[in-house]
């Protein structure tokens, strides 16, 4: 009966949390350029995200809103719970130097570091502080991803031993028979 009710308590719980989400999106995103990309009438999806209204957004138009519009928080509070988050990636053809990821990375920390500085007494924070902040995290955490995407590509392959043994010999590595 616990199990039961708990899980009741924590749909409640999700629910509340993703209309909040549906909310949050509405008022920060271009609903009609949304739905002029996925060929809905506008009033249609911004029924669709009111939770007042009987219009339920289906899982394929979920994702399809989230790609369209490059924001992720309707989907990473579904899966909050389940402790995963998104980490949208840039599909940029121009690649970046690891330093320019690490100084990504070093702005994108010093910002949040500001949000807390700014918002760190407060007891509750409004909805558009809150979504700022996960915002600023999720272009943290795909930065990041990116980052480790990089190195894992720089080190893989023949192309590190080669660059290895290159800087071994110019470094002043005895070669038998030349010492």
């Amino acid at each position: 009966m616990d199990a039961n009710n708990s899980m009741c308590g924590f749909c409640e719980l999700k629910q509340k949390s993703f209309d909040e989400a549906c909310y949050a999106f509405a008022r920060t995103e271009n609903m009609e350029g949304i739905a002029r990309v996925l060929n809905m009438p506008p009033g249609m999806l911004r029924n669709k995200l009111n939770p007042e209204q009987p219009h339920v957004l289906k899982p394929v138009e979920l994702i399809a809103v989230s790609k369209v519009s490059g924001n992720y928080t309707l989907l990473n509070c579904l899966l909050f719970e389940l402790n995963v988050v998104t980490a949208p990636i840039e599909n940029s053809d121009e690649a970046e130097t690891i330093l320019s990821r690490l100084l990504k990375h070093n702005v994108n920390a010093g910002e949040i570091s500001a949000w807390a500085l700014e918002h760190g007494n407060t007891p509750r924070f409004s909805r558009t502080s809150k979504h700022s902040l996960i915002k600023k995290a999720q272009e943290g955490i795909s930065n990041l991803v990116l980052l480790i995407n990089d190195v894992e590509n720089r080190t893989s392959g023949a192309s590190p031993i080669l660059s290895m043994g290159v800087d071994l010999i110019a470094n002043g590595a005895p070669i038998p028979g030349f010492a």
